[in-house]
């Protein structure tokens, strides 16, 4: 019974079976190179229909209106290749477009962060001050950049970028295939408009399409040629040739004449152009820049005002001129280390200026009035001041001590710098172990500088401190701490005050000199 039941079943599928391979025989089926046929014989039908006269399917050729369609687009753009040559990364575009977008609150907030207004602030504010008000100038301007804006800028930079690679091509070469007598720029000379075998510029026309179908036709092109006429200082591009010639373009982008013509001539219909269709965004990226450069900048100024507060402070303790005390914990040694990429000493400043202060004056100068008058001839109605000065002085004797070995140590001869050519010698290229090692040593050696830093400062304050105390009690009319004054001025080559007053202002002048360089670490 089961196989009675297939009988008419497969009778049927023997009759469909049959009338497909009729059909296929007839109209040719699935055959893929009848299909193509037929395909390409359609299209050059399309072809023959064309309202623009570019190309006879027949005998392949590319007529003399192709040429005249180039010719046209070549003289409205041809002029514009050299203002434009190496225009598609120009950072000055970017500056240029982004600024013409300014809001005025944005354009009087930029004016607050130029160089010149960072400088010029500078002059007359606190280096605080200078921070926070650069600091608000950024803010007040970045803020300005909502998504509409940014979109806007983003798509004109697009439009740009899309003009730059239309106008870069070559429609010279292509003209010459046509007319090999042409003359590149001869703007006013109509090439010879005779057909040429259209396969000589299938390529040709391949990288065309590619940029004539990412054109924007609607877009607003006046804001991008405003940017480019900005840039260049010159109109680009005639504005009306440009219109007009967009809607030529237009009208044969839409066409597909092109691509017909390439999938007849290539014998490919399946050929599709590649779009270049990128989007750029430049907004975040130059944004971004700005706030580099002007952190920098920043930054310099600030090393400046820095600079010339130490400069100075030095000249209010040293006089005039470059002052060198030490001999081996200084800048030039890290020449050495730089070679090593290794950072180097980092206080070699503050321990040279250090040196001098305390071995070429504080020893000599100041001990003379200090510990000769005051903490061995005065007679104190309070000893804890005393012992205060005492204290202090003497420690600061030590510290000037100490200062002086460290940098002697440092040396070639010296603990320090037997320690450093040791961790310096194994260190090669790569080797991160030996530069680790070196670094250690280097790192303890700073802690070692700051340390005296630190110390000498704290006691030349305590110091300073008592100084103008005493000051104070020997201009009143009734001194309270010092009960001999009398006999301290008998004993003094100078006048006392003259003397005392000199001293404070350095020891004074000499801690904000220090402080610049502790603050900076």
């Amino acid at each position: 019974m089961g196989d009675e039941s297939q009988e008419p079943r497969q009778k049927d599928e023997e009759q469909l079976s049959f009338l497909q391979r009729l059909i296929a025989l007839l109209f040719g089926g699935d055959d893929p190179e009848r299909d193509k046929r037929r395909q390409l014989k359609q299209i050059a039908t399309d072809l023959s229909h064309q309202r623009f006269k570019f190309y006879k399917p027949r005998s392949g050729e590319a007529l003399g209106g192709l040429a005249k369609f180039f010719f046209e687009v070549y003289r409205v753009l041809g002029p514009a290749q050299a203002l434009l040559q190496s225009s598609e990364d120009s950072n000055a575009i970017k500056v240029i477009l982004i600024e013409s977008q300014h809001s005025e609150q944005q354009a009087a907030a930029r004016e607050r962060f130029t160089e010149e207004a960072i400088r010029a602030a500078a002059r007359t504010m606190l280096p605080d001050q200078l921070v926070a008000e650069v600091k608000d100038a950024v803010g007040s301007y970045l803020s300005g950049f909502d998504s509409v804006t940014v979109k806007r800028i983003n798509d004109t930079y697009t439009l740009i970028q899309q003009l730059t690679a239309f106008v870069r091509f070559d429609f010279y070469f292509m003209l010459r295939k046509f007319d090999s007598s042409m003359l590149e720029g001869a703007y006013s000379q109509t090439p010879r408009l005779e057909p040429i075998n259209a396969e000589y510029i299938s390529d040709d026309i391949k990288d065309f399409l590619e940029i004539l179908l990412s054109l924007d036709f609607g877009a607003d092109w006046d804001t991008a040629l405003d940017v480019l006429q900005q840039y260049r200082s010159v109109e680009v591009i005639s504005r009306g040739a440009w219109k007009k010639l967009l809607g030529s373009l237009s009208s044969v982008a839409r066409s597909g004449i092109l691509v017909q013509m390439v999938q007849h001539v290539d014998e490919n219909p399946q050929y599709t152009p590649t779009v270049q269709a990128e989007g750029f965004r430049i907004v975040e990226s130059q944004l971004n820049a700005l706030k580099t450069e002007v952190e920098g900048f920043m930054q310099k100024v600030m090393r400046e005002l820095r600079g010339h507060k130490v400069e100075q402070a030095a000249a209010a303790v040293f006089g005039p001129g470059q002052v060198q005390r030490t001999k081996h914990y200084t800048e030039k040694a890290n020449a050495a280390f730089a070679k090593q990429m290794i950072a180097g000493f980092v206080h070699t400043e503050a321990i040279n200026y250090l040196a001098a202060f305390l071995l070429d004056y504080f020893r000599s100068e100041a001990r003379q009035v200090v510990s000769d008058l005051f903490v061995v001839r005065a007679k104190w109605s309070d000893n804890t001041i005393s012992g205060q000065l005492s204290e202090a002085f003497y420690a600061t004797l030590n510290l000037a001590e100490e200062v002086e070995q460290f940098d002697q140590s440092i040396g070639e001869e010296g603990e320090l710098g037997v320690k450093l050519r040791k961790a310096s010698a194994p260190v090669k290229e790569n080797d991160a172990k030996t530069a680790r090692i070196l670094r250690q040593v280097i790192r303890d050696i700073d802690e070692r500088a700051l340390y005296l830093i630190k110390e000498s400062a704290s006691n030349l304050i305590v110091v300073g401190r008592v100084i103008k105390t005493l000051i104070e009690d020997y201009g009143s009319k009734t001194p309270e701490i010092i009960t001999n004054w009398k006999e301290l001025e008998a004993q003094s080559t100078e006048e006392l005050t003259s003397q005392l007053t000199a001293i404070y202002k350095k020891i004074y002048h000499f801690i904000q000199l220090m402080q610049m360089f502790v603050k900076k670490r």
